[in-house]
């Protein structure tokens, strides 16, 4: 495996200055909100497992297949990261990459989930893969100003950290549990993962050189490290009976938190408890109208454990077989959407990832 965004990237490889979600989750379109939305169970059952409930028959689905650029157009970062057992670059070229993006801060992250549904049962792979670029503001400062190799600060320095979560497999099932008063519906997601960790840095003389970086000492001599662990997922949905059009939902994301955690070190050298996978409690609401109008809100992060909550709103009008979409996420901004039949795009300066497929540092 070469290239960083494997195949859950090969149809996304396309220059661009924005964020694009091609083919992935209806959610991406409506500002990420979609924690209680029913109405395309499939894509959104790998959002809140609960709504695998309301999945009849046998289906294929895929959702939350997004990328994220910054700093760096997404064509660019494909070019010049790579895979090799583990780790985000070559460490004989790990400098001179560093070099090359010293500008700014750069980030690369790509989504991605694939599964098979039958009849409130599904199995899926996915992953996540978050990689990142950190010149410190010596380095910066020259990159934006002189640019001279031999003129790079006796204090600059620079860092590579990238983290990948792979689900091998994704078990997710969910049962709708009626009565008088509504229709409840309560799914679970076990998430078998493998999770790759690797933190290269340069000096001044390395990133002259251009060549060689060093092991952050959290790899331990290693080129990268590797870890399995468990995690759980729940999911609730409540719908009541009646002429009511609006629905709720509870995600609880790392109910069972896997046990991944370690030392580590960040791009000053400090050193910090590494804990990717943080339990979350996210809340959504959504209201469809006679009009074919769906709004729909959701509450991410509640209480802030992991450091990302928000506020997330969407819209989405029916037009026929085409949907129309947008949203608004108070930490990443504004979105747009189109849907045509089962399939959707998206568009943004900054997607935001959506529940279940999260990483914390």
């Amino acid at each position: 495996m070469r290239r960083i965004a494997c195949c859950l990237a090969s149809i996304l490889a396309l220059p661009m200055w924005a964020d694009l979600s091609f083919g992935g989750s209806p959610s991406a379109g409506m500002g990420g909100a979609g924690l209680a939305v029913i109405r395309r169970p499939t894509a959104q059952s790998f959002q809140n497992p609960a709504v695998i409930a309301y999945v009849q028959g046998f289906r294929f689905g895929a959702g939350n297949i997004d990328t994220n650029a910054r700093g760096a157009s997404f064509s660019r970062l494909l070019d010049d990261l790579e895979v090799r057992q583990g780790s985000a670059a070559d460490i004989a070229t790990a400098a001179g990459l560093l070099r090359k993006y010293a500008r700014e801060d750069t980030r690369l992250l790509v989504t991605g989930d694939l599964g098979i549904i039958a009849s409130g049962v599904g199995i899926s792979v996915g992953g996540i893969l978050d990689a990142r670029l950190l010149p410190n503001a010596p380095l910066q400062t020259w990159a934006r100003t002189d640019g001279n190799i031999a003129k790079i600060p006796a204090n600059a320095r620079a860092d590579v950290i990238a983290v990948g979560v792979v689900s091998l497999p994704d078990i997710t099932t969910g049962v709708r549990l009626p009565s008088p008063q509504g229709d409840l519906a309560v799914g679970v997601r076990l998430r078998n993962l493998k999770l790759y960790y690797t933190h290269y840095f340069a000096d001044q003389e390395q990133l002259q050189a251009g060549q060689n970086a060093t092991r952050a000492p959290e790899l331990q001599g290693r080129d990268y490290r590797e870890f399995s662990a468990t995690g759980v997922d729940l999911g609730f949905l409540w719908r009541p009976t009646g002429d009511q059009t609006y629905t709720l939902a509870l995600v609880v994301e790392n109910f069972v938190e896997p046990n991944i955690r370690f030392q580590a070190t960040d791009r000053n050298g400090q050193t910090f408890n590494f804990k990717p996978l943080k339990r979350t409690y996210n809340a959504g609401l959504a209201v469809e109208l006679e009009t074919g109008s769906l709004i729909a809100v959701d509450f991410i992060d509640i209480g802030n454990n992991a450091g990302r909550g928000e506020i997330r709103l969407g819209y989405e009008q029916r037009l026929g077989r085409i949907a129309l979409r947008t949203g608004y996420a108070s930490k990443t901004g504004w979105t747009a959407g189109l849907g045509i039949g089962g399939f959707n795009l998206a568009y943004s300066d900054t997607l935001p990832v959506v529940v279940s497929r999260t990483l914390n540092f």
